[in-house]
């Protein structure tokens, strides 16, 4: 008797519905233009995304927490950068068609200048914490990318 092998269907890639991922931060991160301590940031799954929200030390002005919403490319291409920026200890930029964030190193920790140049939305974070940060973002990534069903 002859068999005949069936053919392999490809599997169907799954993409995690749901993620959020928290990095504490020490008391040298404040974001701008909202003037604000920041103490963590919260990554976490949004359509056709990643979303980096803020939890403020103080918000009596009720600023909104949203930082910055990045493609799942937009936010590997990010935590290239980063992690380069760090060990290199000199800038980066992260510039697509969609992102545009530029990566600057101080004495005292990283300063991520997120958009336009014009009115950017700037992240500063101390040298403690920045590790963290990259490798939550790296992460979220690696959580998020799709997967081969089982």
């Amino acid at each position: 008797m002859i068999t005949i092998p069936m053919p392999e269907r490809p599997r169907p890639l799954q993409t995690p519905a749901e993620m959020s991922l928290a990095v504490d931060l020490d008391e040298r991160a404040v974001l701008y233009p909202a003037g604000k301590g920041v103490t963590r940031v919260t990554l976490s799954a949004v359509e056709g995304g990643i979303a980096f929200d803020a939890a403020f030390a103080f918000n009596e002005s009720r600023a909104s927490p949203r930082i910055m919403v990045l493609s799942l490319d937009d936010a590997r291409e990010f935590g290239r950068r980063l992690v380069d920026s760090v060990y290199q200890a000199r800038a980066q930029n992260a510039i697509t068609e969609t992102m545009r964030i530029g990566i600057t190193v101080h004495t005292n920790g990283f300063h991520l200048q997120i958009g336009d140049v014009g009115s950017p939305t700037e992240l500063f974070i101390g040298l403690s914490s920045i590790w963290r940060f990259a490798q939550t973002v790296l992460r979220a990534v690696d959580r998020l990318s799709p997967v081969e069903a089982h």
